[in-house]
């Protein structure tokens, strides 16, 4: 039921229907134009719309914010659907610039020795790569704005990922050092638009919010590493020496 508890929306056989003299509805934006009657709005038993209903008041502590209350009405039984909103404290800020700066001195530490700067850009840019599609996908397995999968998200991250996978395994010396570097850069690329995980108590993805901080930031330090080393001009590749005989 609507605002003034008209109907509104009618999910019965043969599908779902909307009320199209419902105020409550037009302002939801479920039906435009001038329209009478219910409007046929699909054929299964499920539907979804943003309801004004459920925006949760500005309350800026942590902790129980207001309630909601939707009337329904089940086979002609009155029901409510009900609950109360809480909002989240902001995690704690201090441990993710602290574990990046570790996690960038240990590459600078690794980084003194020349005989381990290519396997090192590397082995940062499969890492950067790997937490990147991590990410990606577990973002796209429970945060789709229909509630469902984004199963093109997934796709193109496989699609992204295999194709950088094969240059990194068929290219050698210089060639596979910069493949390390545009993996790093696209993974850093990709894993920036998910910086708000950082300040925000709640994470919807399929990963607990610690574990989804953790891959985003390793998606991000190692990317822009592996980006950064593979611009350095001397990587352990041989030497070669022209003895000229006079």
């Amino acid at each position: 039921l609507g605002s003034l508890r008209e109907p509104m929306v009618r999910i019965a056989w043969p599908g779902v229907w909307i009320n199209a003299e419902s105020p409550t509805a037009a302002a939801d934006g479920l039906v435009t134009g001038d329209r009478q009657g219910w409007i046929r709005v699909g054929s299964g038993r499920s539907y979804t719309w943003h309801d004004h209903r459920l925006s949760p008041p500005s309350v800026s502590r942590p902790g129980p914010a207001g309630r909601f209350s939707i009337p329904v009405d089940i086979a002609g039984r009155p029901a409510t659907i009900s609950g109360t909103f809480i909002r989240v404290a902001r995690p704690a800020a201090w441990p993710w610039p602290v574990a990046a700066a570790v996690l960038v001195g240990g590459i600078v530490v690794a980084l003194r020795r020349r005989s381990l700067r290519t396997a090192l850009t590397v082995t940062v840019g499969v890492v950067a790569g790997a937490a990147a599609f991590v990410e990606v996908t577990t973002f796209a397995v429970r945060d789709a704005p229909t509630g469902g999968v984004a199963w093109l998200q997934i796709g193109t991250a496989l699609t992204v990922a295999c194709i950088l996978a094969v240059l990194l395994v068929r290219l050698r010396g210089r060639a596979r050092v910069h493949a390390a570097g545009v993996v790093g850069a696209v993974a850093a690329a990709v894993s920036l638009s998910s910086l708000s995980v950082f300040w925000h108590g709640v994470v919807i993805s399929m990963l607990p919010g610690t574990a989804a901080r953790a891959v985003c930031g390793l998606a991000i330090v190692c990317g822009a590493g592996a980006a950064g080393l593979s611009f350095l001009p001397d990587f352990d590749e041989p030497v070669r020496v022209r003895t000229v005989r006079r």
